[in-house]
């Protein structure tokens, strides 16, 4: 299976990782996508930040190399500082270890794309339903003023700021649901589900379908039909869970291109 899923890239370039995928060619290394220049107390949290916003957007893709070497001279850090910057995306599943060939951009595969949207569903839906219930009317209109923020990405199409906002609408019902265990289980996932966001997002029409799916979960919240909200959110998922499926059985197929 081809690894690359032809995702643009914030420049519109693509990079591909095919087997053996090669070390970080240096055009990948721009300055203004990877160079930190926030003070010495903020490096790791921004190199963090920026690596893992590579990797989600596609600049990075499924395979490719991390050479700590040229990530240190590409964001002018420590070579200390890119390696904890590497565990910490290990442990959100962004990025594995290989024996012999050191970190990569993780793999991901169809079997685990439709698990990670299946148990997404039931979270979000769980989520969704409890916040129709017990929300203000004021945490409901913040989450009204959060759509709306995303119409207007939606209106440039810009993918990152997009998926920025749609971890924050979800964040927000999280918050006034207060529950511990669905926090903690959704927050192991949530690296994987921007990647996975932004594969979706990648077929075309989808981001403007989405729009409109997230408005009718909204309109549910807002008149306090909680199954409603929460069926209509299931339908989200799902739909983007076969946008995601189609981008990875397309990429797989060697008769197939991805725009």
């Amino acid at each position: 299976m081809n690894s690359g899923f032809g995702i643009k890239t914030p420049h519109g370039a693509r990079q591909s990782a095919p087997d053996g995928a090669p070390a970080i060619p240096e055009d990948r290394l721009a300055a203004d996508v990877l160079r930190i220049t926030e003070p010495p107390t903020l490096v790791r949290e921004q190199a963090l930040e920026r690596l893992r916003a590579a990797i989600i957007t596609g600049h990075f893709a499924p395979g490719a190399r991390l050479v700590e070497r040229e990530l240190c001279e590409a964001m002018g850090i420590s070579r200390t500082s890119i390696r904890e910057v590497l565990r910490r995306l290990e442990a959100e599943k962004l990025v594995r270890v290989e024996p012999r060939r050191g970190p990569e951009v993780a793999r991901v595969s169809r079997k685990q794309v439709a698990e990670i949207y299946d148990i997404r569903a039931m979270l979000e839906g769980t989520v969704v339903r409890r916040f129709t219930e017990k929300a203000s009317e004021q945490e409901i209109a913040q989450l009204r003023g959060l759509y709306e923020e995303m119409l207007a990405e939606v209106e440039i199409e810009d993918t990152y700021r997009l998926v920025g906002l749609m971890t924050r609408f979800m964040e927000h019902m999280m918050n006034v649901i207060d529950h511990e265990l669905i926090s903690d289980i959704h927050r192991q996932l949530v690296a994987r589900i921007s990647f996975l966001r932004v594969l979706s997002m990648s077929q075309p029409g989808r981001i403007k379908t989405s729009a409109g799916e997230l408005d009718a979960v909204i309109t549910a919240i807002e008149r306090r039909d909680a199954e409603a909200a929460a069926q209509n959110h299931i339908i989200y998922v799902n739909n983007a869970c076969a946008a995601a499926l189609a981008r990875v059985d397309a990429a797989a197929s060697p008769d197939e291109t991805i725009a």
